[in-house]
């Protein structure tokens, strides 16, 4: 069954930019040059993000199905023609959702965090779905998600046979 459909994980949440006035500049008795660096504060996380993966069809934009997600989704998504959407998370699961309904059909934790796409690909007939895992975790999820601190970055490639 073909859905025509666009699957779009996400980062949701807000952070703010504090405004702080930089004193050390050339003209100001400092050291720094005007064009050398940002001036002006930086970004905050000061709630926990989440994330979504969301089903929209591109030709209206119109959101047909949404999932909320407990981290912020960094890996991408897979769909496949078996009409199901393969994401990655921040605590390692990797998680197969039907295609219509997002419903969660499948999950397993591979110990250590997933950022990269979920991949597909077929020898002699035989589909596989193929994730690297280990990745660093962004500090804005891991700053306000203690349980995560501990995760392995330790890379490995995992290949799952359909």
């Amino acid at each position: 069954m073909e859905l025509n459909l666009l699957y779009i994980p996400s980062v949701e949440g807000c952070n703010f930019l504090e405004t702080v006035e930089q004193k050390d500049f050339v003209d100001q008795g400092g050291p720094i040059k005007p064009c050398e660096r940002f001036a002006g504060g930086a970004q905050k996380t000061t709630e926990r993000l989440y994330g979504s993966l969301k089903a929209v069809d591109p030709t209206t934009g119109e959101t047909k199905v949404r999932l909320r997600l407990e981290y912020p989704n960094y890996s991408g998504a897979l769909a496949t023609a078996g009409n199901l959407v393969f994401i990655g998370h921040a605590d390692g699961s990797l998680t197969a959702h039907d295609a219509k309904t997002l419903q969660e059909v499948w999950s397993f934790n591979v110990g250590s965090g997933i950022n990269a796409p979920p991949i597909s690909y077929s020898v002699n007939g035989k589909q596989y779905i193929a994730v690297l895992v280990g990745s660093r975790q962004s500090p804005f999820v891991v700053g306000l998600a203690p349980e995560l601190k501990n995760t392995s970055t330790a890379s490995m490639l995992y290949v799952f046979g359909l």
